[in-house]
């Protein structure tokens, strides 16, 4: 029973420093977000008229979207190379990002 006390002490400290408090999912969404602007604009609103919006894109839509990508589902080079490399949990958090993102009309 000795043994399992350091090992319980371990897999909490090693779990605290998998998931800093900087990179909870709300923020890891933003941080995974930032080379979405390139194409997807600033806060996920396009200027490009062959990127969509992402802004407002129910979560379930985006999250379906990113993992068609990067299975191959879905075809878009560029998509295919972004999402390939994103875990479970990252294209959920993006996916969680953008859908809290809310659009003004003008």
């Amino acid at each position: 029973m000795h043994h399992a006390t350091p090992l319980f002490a371990a897999a909490i400290i090693w779990g605290a420093a998998a998931c800093p408090p900087e990179l909870q999912p709300e923020s890891l969404g933003a941080a995974l977000a930032k080379p979405c602007a390139v194409c997807h604009g600033k806060n996920g609103l396009s200027k490009d008229p062959e990127a969509p919006n992402l802004a407002g894109q129910p979560k379930l839509y985006l999250e379906k979207s990113l993992t068609d990508y990067k299975t191959g589902a879905r075809q878009d080079r560029r998509m295919r190379l972004i999402a390939k490399s994103l875990s479970k949990a990252e294209i959920k958090a993006l996916a969680a990002y953008f859908a809290t993102k809310t659009i003004m009309l003008k």
